[in-house]
């Protein structure tokens, strides 16, 4: 009996080991393929619930607040003691919803101040330009390249004046090749470009200073993440131009020298040439010791407005990877327009100084100096076009930046081919650089505003429109209402 009963428990038992649960439990391939389409389109869902839920949050919030300060005002004064209170005194905002803070008239007052109204006029949205909530690091980043723009252009100005002050005034020899072969020309307008060479590439210099300061500007009232990776790199390539600036200067002051630019005498006037570069010398030092502290700052101060930037942006676009990337897109948009406007009014400033003074009876004269106005509104339009995703007018801005390819590409052909060769002698090089950069910039600005064009309809539009308008808790922030204010 007891014998039996142990050999069935043993063929139990060992039935029991034979038996494996990975044989039987184990998912297939497509089982597990399914799973996992599961829970992607499970993360999706619960991303999108999250940014419809952030976006009516925030409907929400402005419309209880404007019914609050229009309805709960003056009732709130008188709705301490009611009956079924107890006779007990209520907070002032106690019968208000949401329940209002302490002080919420004042905040409430200081909404409706008249620097904080926008009602849609030119006046209000020109106040909104230079007044708009800005945290430590963004005045300190808009401080620190202020304070850099004005030393260089300082010392730009007192090497442009030291230089002008050194060149004769009588005029200089006839040019023995050349259109104007015999005749003899005024100070500073030589045939070979050697005597405005040197204040054209300070001009630029200047002009970019400037340029980055708006950049700076711009990119701390839009709390834009690329316009600060651009200012990063723009401040960079500053402080490389610097370095070169002093080797050009030097070959420069070394030609202008050969040339009886500061004595008739050629000797003399070579060094004479070398003295002034010895004197220019300490500026450009400075200039290079300025940028490059500057840089570090810069570096540095960006490095935090992007982690106070990203993360707004994702308080208000939410979680969505596809509204996160058309928002990349808009914003590579809106940088490379700016670096179009930079390279296209640095090259036409040179073009008019270095080639075309006081040649009035040269069509391209008139023609640069017709266009050069025409990139404003031309920027107003590609900014206007891909936030109100209006495909006539982004149809229109592509058709201008076409053009503006065939205009550049004549440009470099025209300064190494044909019968006005001899106008760009010596200064084909410093344009023919910013002629191609300029390019490329509107070549890389024609394939990513095809990509916006692509994204139109997607969703991205009502995050900027409302995000476009003012809020009214805004001014409360202590880091910045507006997140997505670009144009």
């Amino acid at each position: 009996m007891y014998s039996s009963n142990n050999d069935d428990y043993n063929s139990n038992q060992q039935s029991n080991n034979n038996y494996n649960p990975n044989i039987t439990r184990q998912p297939t391939q497509q089982q597990r393929e399914q799973l996992q389409l599961q829970r992607q389109h499970q993360e999706r869902l619960q991303q999108q619930m999250q940014a419809e839920d952030s976006l009516r949050l925030n409907l929400q919030n402005d419309t209880l607040h404007h019914n609050n300060s229009q309805q709960h005002r003056v009732p709130r004064q008188d709705n301490h003691n009611v009956a079924g209170s107890g006779g007990e005194p209520k907070p002032p905002g106690y019968f208000s919803y949401p329940p209002q803070p302490q002080h919420a008239d004042s905040s409430q007052t200081a909404s409706s101040s008249p620097d904080n109204h926008d009602d849609g006029t030119f006046q209000s949205r020109l106040r909104r330009l230079f007044r708009f909530p800005c945290s430590a690091y963004g005045k300190g980043l808009i401080g620190v390249i202020g304070v850099e723009a004005l030393l260089v252009i300082i010392m730009q100005v007192v090497i442009v004046t030291l230089y002008f002050a050194s060149l004769i005034d009588d005029p200089l020899e006839a040019p023995i090749i050349g259109p104007n072969k015999g005749v003899s020309l005024p100070p500073y307008l030589d045939i070979r470009n050697e005597s405005r060479s040197i204040p054209a590439y300070l001009i630029v210099f200047v002009f970019a200073q400037l340029f980055q300061l708006i950049f700076a500007w711009d990119a701390v009232r839009a709390q834009n993440t690329i316009e600060l990776i651009g200012i990063v790199m723009f401040n960079l390539c500053c402080f490389i131009y610097s370095i070169f600036e002093i080797s050009q200067i030097h070959n420069s002051l070394e030609a202008a020298g050969r040339a009886f630019f500061f004595d008739p005498n050629q000797e003399k006037s070579i060094k004479m040439a070398m003295d002034l570069n010895a004197s220019l010398l300490p500026y450009l030092i400075v200039i290079v010791c300025v940028i490059g502290i500057t840089q570090c700052l810069v570096t540095w101060l960006a490095y935090r407005l992007f982690q106070e930037f990203g993360w707004k942006i994702y308080k208000k676009i939410g979680a969505d990877p596809n509204i996160k990337k058309m928002y990349r897109a808009y914003q590579i948009y809106l940088v490379l327009i700016k670096v179009d406007l930079f390279f296209f009014v640095g090259f036409s400033i040179q073009f008019i100084y270095l080639t075309l003074t006081r040649r009035n009876n040269d069509p391209e004269y008139w023609l640069t100096i017709i266009i050069l106005p025409a990139t404003l509104p031309i920027l107003y339009t590609a900014i206007y076009a891909v936030r109100h995703e209006s495909r006539r007018w982004m149809a229109a801005f592509l058709t201008a930046m076409l053009g503006g390819v065939i205009y550049f590409t004549y440009k470099i052909i025209r300064m190494y081919y044909g019968e006005k060769v001899p106008i760009y002698a010596g200064v084909n090089k410093f344009l023919t650089l910013f002629a191609s950069l300029c390019l490329i910039t509107i070549l890389l600005t024609i394939i990513n505003a095809a990509v916006c064009y692509r994204n139109f309809g997607r969703g991205l539009k009502a995050h900027l429109i409302h995000d476009g308008q003012p809020s009214p808790t805004a001014g409360n922030s202590s880091a910045g209402g507006r997140v997505m204010e670009i144009d």
